[in-house]
């Protein structure tokens, strides 16, 4: 059985650890994370649901120039890899954006998005990515997800879908930092 875990190590200006929160199981993949899986098992192009809610189609995995699916999330970017919000509503497997992103940025509401990075095993996938508050206020993180780029057949381009979403409770105090960790496991 998939599951997913998600854990936070955050830390203050001096880079000191205030908290380990540990692995939290959160089990909670979306009907898009679902969809990539289809297309890659029968190279077959799925349809998904957009991060804007709009509907989409998978390219399936072929040996082209397109990648099939990607989280990795470059430093400033806050549309791919790692997300994090604000929203409290209980996730689902319809949902396909968090429910109130926090932007990348250093003004008030925002946090820094350095790059995601991902890592794996011989049972699962995992994604890190370092959060910095440099907005002079404490900021509290309620949702975590995870948002991947692919191939959108019928954009003709590259457009992002939410795989997985996690309520997430954690503080990142003003100067501070949060490391966070989603993993998905089986």
């Amino acid at each position: 059985m998939m599951r997913t875990y998600v854990r936070a190590v955050v830390k203050d200006r001096k880079g000191r650890v205030l908290k380990d929160t540990g692995w939290v199981k959160t089990n909670t993949l979306t009907k898009n994370f679902y969809a990539f899986l289809h297309s890659a098992m029968h190279v077959q192009n799925t349809p998904c649901t957009r991060s804007d809610g709009t509907a989409g189609t998978i390219e399936r995995p072929v040996g082209g120039t397109h990648a099939f699916m990607s989280l990795n999330g470059y430093e400033g970017e806050d549309t791919e890899g790692i997300v994090v919000g604000t929203g409290a509503t209980e996730p689902t497997r319809d949902d396909y954006a968090l429910e109130s992103k926090i932007p990348h940025g250093t003004g008030t509401g925002q946090l820094y998005y350095y790059a995601n990075d991902i890592f794996y095993g011989s049972d699962y996938v995992e994604a890190r990515r370092t959060f910095a508050n440099q907005s002079g206020a404490d900021i509290t993180v309620r949702e975590v997800g995870l948002m991947a780029r692919y191939w959108d057949v019928d954009a003709g381009g590259y457009r992002y879908a939410l795989i997985a979403r996690s309520l997430f409770t954690i503080t990142i105090p003003a100067g501070g930092s949060a490391t966070l960790y989603y993993k998905i496991s089986g």
